[in-house]
């Protein structure tokens, strides 16, 4: 076997061994080959340390709940994502985060997967509902719509006003006001998120490239983007990744 088939089996075997072995029992007779490159993906990709264990699995997670269409691969990522060190109240987070991006369904699909998957394991969590009493939700996603994307996220304001004004103000008010005002995750975790959703819905390259500049707004490096973008490929396929680079590409060299 290769270096990176060692490797990846290593990885999988010391944080998700029956996970890992069910995937390859299950594909064994058909199709081992798919088994050998699902190992060697996560030999390659998951030892580069641009990304942590943990970002790629919430950036995974991100892809395919903004697929909408993968409940057993889903299912394996929230458990291996826990292996990796994410807590459950981050997962139920993160695809709370791609309701802007992906739509309610896809969101509420993946909340009751994750709810099925910590019943089975005896997790209990419960989360509030900390924006309830927030005040003015208005003046919070403003600040925050400035935070996160500054000039950009102002020009996508000003392009609605004369054409869709309540459409701008949703986007202040539930995307920053809310969704990018609660605490659990991070600016750089909550772009990582943003990013996978976007890159695995496709045809969303303007507002990609949105938030690949906000992405290096709030701290994450041109290399970390490309990776998190690489990291999509295995679960949306090369063109939609394609077509994310080259966004990426034109937004890096707009920079320079």
């Amino acid at each position: 076997m290769s270096d990176a088939y060692n490797k990846g089996e290593q990885l999988l075997m010391d944080t998700y061994e029956e996970g890992i072995k069910g995937v390859l029992a299950n594909l064994s007779e058909l199709s081992p080959h798919i088994g050998r490159y699902i190992v060697e993906f996560f030999g390659q990709v998951f030892t580069n340390p641009l990304l942590s264990f943990t970002q790629r699995e919430m950036i995974t997670i991100a892809a395919l709940t903004s697929l909408g269409d993968c409940p057993g691969q889903l299912k394996w990522h929230i458990q291996f994502g826990m292996k990796v060190g994410l807590a459950p109240e981050e997962i139920i987070e993160l695809i709370t985060h791609t309701i802007p991006f992906s739509g309610f369904p896809r969101a509420l699909n993946a909340i009751s997967l994750a709810k099925l998957v910590f019943e089975e394991l005896g997790i209990q969590i419960a989360i509030q509902d900390e924006l309830l009493n927030a005040g003015n939700i208005r003046e919070t996603g403003l600040a925050k719509l400035q935070e996160i994307d500054g000039e950009h996220g102002t020009q996508v304001l000003e392009s609605l006003a004369g054409v869709a004004p309540v459409l701008a103000d949703q986007i202040v008010d539930f995307t920053f006001g809310e969704i990018y005002s609660r605490s659990l995750l991070d600016a750089k975790q909550r772009q990582l998120v943003t990013l996978a959703s976007l890159t695995a819905q496709g045809g969303c390259e303007p507002q990609l490239r949105v938030h690949i500049h906000a992405a290096l707004r709030v701290g994450l490096n041109e290399q970390q983007v490309i990776e998190a973008l690489l990291q999509c490929y295995p679960y949306t396929g090369f063109p939609k990744v394609l077509n994310a680079v080259s966004t990426a590409r034109q937004v890096f060299e707009h920079q320079k």
